[in-house]
């Protein structure tokens, strides 16, 4: 029975997707009112959906080039899942070290400094990194990282992933915090404590295994959180992603479904990957830690 409603839900997600990039094509404002041209949705996507057959959907318009989506796609797709890779890798170890290992000291800092820049819109806190990597590179000629992309082949990378770490970061500290917490006033930790277990081995057997379930829990919003940020870092940065090409292409060269759909489907296919792997990296720790 789950099994059935996750696959209705799945489907039913993705006819939605379908339904909702035609919007810009069918949406249409006629001064005192906003019509729809219901028919053109269906048109659209029956147009997708047989293209897929016969090959066009596979191809998009650069100007007066046609070109291949799946090649281009593929080259787009790699600068993002770097980005998104590293900095989700940053975020779960540094999640066991603030939010389990040392969470009184990180506690008491994300009340005050983090909690701070928690607060601040994701393009002012870029530009605020931009501004100050320029003063100091004014002031001492040492450049302690890129503040855009200027190619491919010398991408920024230090200022894009502090941007995507941070947000994620302060929110799953917060909460394994608190977990952390309610598992250091259960009985059986306070009987691990009365007879003298190391507190190292405390953290490390009992408290670690049994925090780790509410981590698994929330890398659904850790991922969403990361993949929302991703639409402004790689706009400000340049960096060259998916959503480069979702949105500047299509104000270049003018809106086309099918390169929207094959967007939409990369940043999913994103999605999935990060979250195996992060699943598969912390039931890695929870199985050397239960059998050590």
């Amino acid at each position: 029975m789950k099994l059935l409603k996750n696959s209705f839900i799945h489907i039913f997600s993705v006819l939605l997707l379908l339904i909702i990039a035609t919007f810009p094509l069918v949406i249409f404002n006629m001064g005192d009112r906003v019509a729809i041209n219901f028919e053109g949705i269906f048109e659209e996507m029956k147009q997708f959906f047989s293209g897929l057959f016969t090959g066009s959907s596979f191809y998009y318009e650069q100007g007066d080039r046609i070109r291949s989506i799946l090649t281009d796609i593929s080259r787009y797709f790699k600068f993002s899942f770097f980005y998104l890779f590293w900095s989700s890798s940053i975020i779960l170890l540094l999640s066991f070290i603030l939010g389990i290992y040392f969470w009184r000291q990180s506690n008491k800092l994300l009340n005050n400094f983090l909690g701070f820049l928690g607060m601040i819109p994701d393009f002012i806190f870029i530009s605020i990194l931009q501004i100050l990597v320029v003063i100091f590179y004014q002031k001492t000629g040492v450049r302690l990282a890129k503040v855009a992309t200027p190619s491919t082949e010398d991408p920024a990378i230090l200022l894009p992933l502090i941007t995507l770490v941070l947000i994620p970061l302060i929110y799953i500290v917060r909460t394994l915090n608190e977990r952390t917490q309610d598992v250091l006033r259960e009985d059986y930790i306070l009987t691990a404590i009365s007879k003298g277990i190391k507190k190292r081995n405390i953290y490390l057997y009992h408290v670690t295994t049994n925090v780790t379930p509410f981590l698994k829990a929330d890398l659904h919003k850790i991922l969403a959180i990361m993949i929302s940020n991703l639409f402004i870092v790689e706009y400000l940065f340049n960096t060259g992603g998916i959503t480069a090409l979702l949105f500047q292409h299509q104000m270049k060269f003018g809106y086309q479904y099918n390169l929207v759909i094959f967007c939409f489907f990369a940043l999913f296919l994103l999605y999935v990957l990060l979250f195996f792997y992060l699943k598969m990296l912390i039931l890695l720790v929870e199985r050397i830690l239960r059998h050590d």
